[in-house]
């Protein structure tokens, strides 16, 4: 095996057995937080768990299972998808709306797992993960760094915050 099907191999196949035994881990620790600590209290410690699986999850596939492109690249002007979208590309669409979809469940979950900090306190986090996801893919050469990201990626984690309100 080359080294470079080494690599292909290592990024495609061991993260999914990690986050599959993550999974698993997650799913015992729900039980047995559950029976051990308080029902609302044990539900809380697991979700917190099940946002740092998710979170891991969601920086495999945004940043580290991409391919390398060989430069930094960035677009700092806000809004500049709509205006693309608006000219004709309407594939951006799409990129939008998952960028705000995979950030409902961040939102869902800080929502339930802070206690402290409402709103605020969310959006801090979930902007704080997004922001480290758009540096990352800037500094290993994987994708765009977008302030478009961002806001989308606002949008959703506020959605989901908002799901957790109506849920509680």
């Amino acid at each position: 095996m080359s080294i470079e099907e080494y690599i292909e191999w290592y990024v495609l196949y061991i993260p999914a057995s990690v986050y599959g035994w993550g999974l698993g881990v997650f799913l015992v620790a729900l039980l047995l937080l559950m029976v051990w600590k308080d029902f609302r209290r044990g539900l809380r410690y697991a979700l917190a768990l099940l946002l740092v699986e998710y979170t891991a999850l969601l920086l495999h596939f945004t940043v580290f299972i991409r391919p390398a492109t060989g430069k930094h690249e960035m677009i700092l002007t806000p809004f500049w998808s709509y205006t693309a979208i608006h000219g004709g590309a309407k594939v951006l669409m799409q990129e939008v709306l998952s960028n705000v979809v995979v950030f409902i469940p961040i939102g869902f979950l800080l929502g339930i797992v802070l206690r402290k900090g409402g709103l605020a306190g969310v959006m801090v986090v979930g902007i704080g993960i997004s922001v480290a996801i758009e540096l990352l893919q800037f500094t290993m050469m994987r994708g765009f760094c977008e302030t478009d990201d961002v806001i989308h990626n606002a949008v959703g984690c506020l959605m989901g915050y908002g799901v957790s309100k109506v849920i509680r």
